[in-house]
């Protein structure tokens, strides 16, 4: 299979010349943590739920990790610190070992190169000063690690959970994008955002840049009234941010809640019901070119009895096992099943939807509308909709059922159904 590009049209990608959905979960600390037994289950598992992509921080992420003695290191450790200048080539060796298995399922490794830690003057190296990398070791380390991984053909990330606090931050991931585009020219590669984070025009405009990657996050309100609905504020206003871009490029939501995170230092925990609304919230609002999942306990590769260092933000995780089986997981590759099978990458956003809460989301083509409602109500859709087949999925438990609807004066009405769930509702032209 060849490599993934960017599509003619700018907000798709393709591969082999055809559009393609890129559903990824999160497995940042799979190279520190996981055996290669333990990664071949994991990757056999996504693969039969439809996911074609596994991200993972190529180095430790040092603020949200569970201690684990068994845990391996890129660098040479002494008296706690990483030597930077001695690199732990077993370390990498493993490394390939679980890319290798990546490529038997044709599964395509989603590698973010330089966590936010690594990186002086970001909130996260404030966190974990020791492990800031001199801007010396940037280019080298970078060069080794594209001649370590790029038979594998992977998508990049330059950074993980960035924001850009000073230029000296923006130089480093120049210097990083510099590296891939004159030894990787062909892989595709992001930057993975802190939420709310926007790029600045220097590297917005780099030529190694090709998709927008953003997070909408594991927060709510900031009251205490456990606000769900503001992690959907985000997406709507990051895929707004990314739309209004003079540099279009195909936008993903990398990072919306992980199944089974904390409410982001509040009482409570994301389920399966909230995976369905930040995806397809997300496929609606125009970050159509794919959607990450999380579990809480598979990302940071958690093993039971291990002391994870961010309880307080996401809550104790669950053991890696246990979050392997969560059923968003199943969600999420259902989702790309329907937007594959119904053809929506020409989908764009559309306000022509009448509905008690802007959290109903529509988009629309030539031949197609799209609605989610994350809670079955009555909407009216501004346009005639009486030559097409309407279809409406409630999303839980997958009916597909025939919509109750009348069209009159231009507009078409849908009214209550007897199902209690998120619905999804498909109308496409006839023939």
């Amino acid at each position: 299979m060849g490599r993934l590009k960017v599509s003619a049209s700018g907000d798709i990608l393709e591969r082999d010349g055809r559009p393609f959905f890129l559903l990824s979960d999160t497995d940042w600390m799979a190279f520190q943590k996981l055996s290669s037994e333990e990664w071949r289950e994991l990757v056999v598992k996504r693969k039969q739920q439809g996911f074609n992509a596994l991200p993972i921080s190529v180095m430790p992420i040092a603020h949200d990790n569970s201690a684990s003695e068994k845990a391996m290191h890129p660098f040479v450790v002494n008296n706690g610190k990483y030597q930077f200048l001695e690199v732990n080539e077993a370390y990498f060796d493993k490394a390939e070992e679980m890319l290798a298995v990546m490529r038997e399922y044709d599964m395509i490794p989603f590698l973010h190169l330089f966590w936010v830690n690594y990186i002086p003057d970001t909130w996260a190296a404030k966190l974990s000063p020791d492990t800031v990398l001199p801007f010396e070791r940037v280019r080298p380390l970078a060069e080794y690690m594209v001649e370590r991984f790029r038979k594998y053909e992977p998508i990049y990330s330059v950074s993980g959970d960035t924001s850009f606090e000073t230029e000296q931050v923006v130089r480093y991931y120049r210097e990083i994008l510099d590296v891939l585009h004159e030894k990787d020219p062909e892989g595709l590669t992001t930057l993975h955002l802190q939420p709310g984070a926007d790029p600045p025009e220097t590297l917005r405009k780099h030529p190694q840049y090709h998709f927008y990657a953003y997070q909408s996050g594991h927060g709510i309100d900031e009251t205490e009234s456990t606000d769900l609905h503001s992690c959907q504020s985000a997406m709507l206003t990051c895929s707004e941010q990314f739309l209004k871009k003079a540099e279009k490029k195909p936008i993903i939501n990398t990072e919306p809640c992980y199944e089974g995170h904390g409410f982001g230092f509040h009482y409570g925990r994301f389920g399966a019901y909230d995976i369905r609304r930040v995806t397809w919230t997300s496929l609606l609002s125009g970050s159509k070119a794919g959607i990450s999942y999380g579990a809480h306990g598979v990302w940071q590769m958690h093993h039971r009895g291990e002391c994870f260092n961010n309880t307080a933000y996401s809550g104790v995780p669950y053991d890696w096992r246990a979050a392997l089986q969560f059923p968003g997981a199943w969600d999420v590759g259902y989702a790309k099943w329907l937007f594959v099978q119904y053809d929506m990458f020409p989908l764009k956003p559309s306000d022509a939807v009448k509905a008690r809460s802007s959290l109903v989301r529509m988009a629309e083509s030539e031949d197609s509308v799209v609605i989610y409602m994350p809670y079955h109500d009555e909407c009216t859709v501004l346009r005639d909709l009486s030559g097409y087949q309407v279809e409406m999925i409630a999303l839980e438990t997958r009916k597909v059922m025939t919509p109750l609807y009348t069209v009159r004066d231009g507009q078409t009405h849908f009214a209550l159904s007897d199902c209690n769930e998120d619905m999804l509702i498909i109308a496409r032209k006839s023939g």
